[in-house]
């Protein structure tokens, strides 16, 4: 799939997007970030006479007057998908230690969630499954 690199500029109360295609360049316009991705890729499809879902789109911000502020700003969204990221692994993890401390060893479901950090009721809840299954 086709993926191309769309600019946003802040002007005046808008964000100027523009994406280079082929050899010409694609051009819209929109009120708010959020709006940016179906706005540009809108224009493309219209462009290439394609549907919005046969290509991807980046969308780079470009604020010239705030360049310390984006760099910031784009290091705090970095840092929230890792944090996202670390909460996804931290919650297999969990539920995969919590699941064999509860078949691997006589420990009780207090001593587990002390040992792993969470709640008792928690720890219930990850192994209800198993405890579903042992009672058939």
């Amino acid at each position: 799939m086709t993926t191309y690199a769309v600019t946003a500029t802040r002007d005046t109360g808008w964000w100027s997007l523009v994406a280079v295609v082929g050899a010409r360049e694609v051009a819209s316009q929109c009120r708010r970030l959020e709006q940016a991705d179906a706005m540009i890729r809108e224009a493309i499809a219209l462009v290439l006479d394609v549907d919005e879902d046969t290509f991807d789109v980046d969308i780079t911000p470009c604020m010239p007057a705030a360049e310390n502020l984006q760099a910031a700003a784009t290091q705090v969204k970095q840092l929230r998908q890792e944090v996202d990221r670390l909460a996804d692994q931290v919650t297999h993890d969990t539920a995969q230690i919590v699941v064999q401390l509860r078949t691997q060893t006589d420990l009780t479901v207090r001593d587990i969630a002390w040992l792993v950090g969470i709640t008792d009721s928690r720890v219930s809840q990850l192994t209800a499954t198993l405890d579903q299954t042992s009672a058939t």
